[in-house]
């Protein structure tokens, strides 16, 4: 049944939900405030060798085949570079390598000569490295505004520079959002509002514990091609775009950080990440940092997804990773809200229903 659809916020989960809710034939509007958010900061990294558990594995691996579908017609800023990852010890190398190979996931181990073959910018070349040929990466500055412009095609609408206060509801039911101009009415609200959720949520009395989890992203200046993948190394995660700018998130092992707080200041740290990027690889004697980007990680308190319903006409999706995530989460929200969940699409979503963290 068409349905009008409120959803608030416009990075990739907002926006690609926009884009699979507009297509099936709902009256879609998205809301924006305005206020950064987590997609443009991010590193942009799409894969599936890091995960939490068996279905958090299982589920972004859905994710690289969602990115898929959707690249088909919507001209999004991807490339399927693969990963080189040598950022931990002979014995869990090995482990991942086994714990991949039972999920039926690409992984291959390679020996020195390959990798340096691969990254022949590399100063020290490890004596073995695990290579994920189908994972890629998204110049994450670019890629909400795609879907959105995407889903407009399909006739969604966009309200930008707009703060939502709040959820309406009537007799217990979500009927809208509440801003300072006034109500705008819906027949659905999702909220994919990253760091927002918390407070939003609790305008109806509920709770989406999120922890808080910043980090630094820095982008150097243009460099001439000097790395051919997406890069796990002891030192840090290290991809280059397509423009030439290397990004590097200035805190080691950024995809497991677990700090919540940042104890320097933005120039501090991307000076020290420089140190640690200039002694990786030749080529880069005129490199600086160009750019740092603060960024707020949406990230609930146990680390994994919260994607349904917490009120009639009320839906949640707030999640990390986005980039990863963000196809797959969009082409299940729209299903969940038509009540068209076949048996599978219903597995994949179960462990991550928001009521895992109802009171009481």
């Amino acid at each position: 049944m068409e349905q009008s659809v409120i959803i608030v916020g416009a990075g990739i989960i907002g926006a690609a939900t926009a884009l699979q809710l507009a297509r099936g034939g709902h009256r879609v509007t998205v809301v924006a405030s305005g206020a950064p958010d987590a997609t443009s900061a991010a590193f942009g990294w799409i894969n599936a060798s890091f995960y939490l558990d068996d279905d958090h594995h299982h589920l972004r691996a859905a994710g690289i085949r969602a990115w898929h579908r959707l690249l088909h017609d919507v001209p999004a800023p991807v490339a399927w570079q693969g990963c080189l990852c040598w950022d931990m010890p002979q014995a869990e190398m090995e482990q991942t390598y086994a714990r991949l190979r039972g999920f039926d996931y690409p992984v291959e181990v390679i020996g020195k000569a390959a990798v340096s073959a691969r990254e022949p910018a590399l100063k020290t070349v490890p004596e073995r490295a695990l290579f994920f040929p189908s994972e890629g990466a998204a110049s994450s500055g670019d890629l909400a505004r795609a879907f959105l412009a995407a889903a407009q095609d399909a006739g969604a609408r966009v309200i930008s520079n707009v703060a939502v206060t709040g959820i309406r509801t009537h007799n217990g039911r979500g009927v809208g959002i509440e801003t300072v101009q006034g109500v705008i009415a819906a027949d659905q609200v999702v909220i994919a509002a990253g760091t927002g959720t918390t407070t939003l949520v609790q305008s109806i009395d509920c709770t989406i514990p999120l922890v808080p989890r910043p980090a630094y992203i820095l982008r150097t200046n243009r460099q001439k091609k000097i790395l051919q993948h997406i890069l796990a190394t002891p030192d840090g995660e290290i991809r280059q775009e397509p423009a030439g700018q290397i990004l590097m998130p200035v805190s080691v092992g950024h995809q497991g950080d677990t700090a919540e707080e940042l104890q320097q200041t933005p120039h501090d740290a991307a000076d020290l990440a420089m140190v640690r990027l200039r002694g990786l690889f030749d080529g880069l004697a005129d490199a600086r940092w160009a750019e740092v980007v603060r960024a707020d990680r949406p990230v609930p308190q146990d680390g994994l997804p919260v994607v349904g319903a917490v009120a009639e006409g009320v839906y949640v999706a707030v999640l990390h990773s986005g980039i990863t995530l963000g196809p797959i989460i969009a082409e299940l929200i729209a299903k969940d809200i038509a009540g068209r969940l076949d048996n599978a699409d219903a597995a994949m979503i179960a462990p991550y229903r928001p009521q895992r963290f109802a009171k009481g």
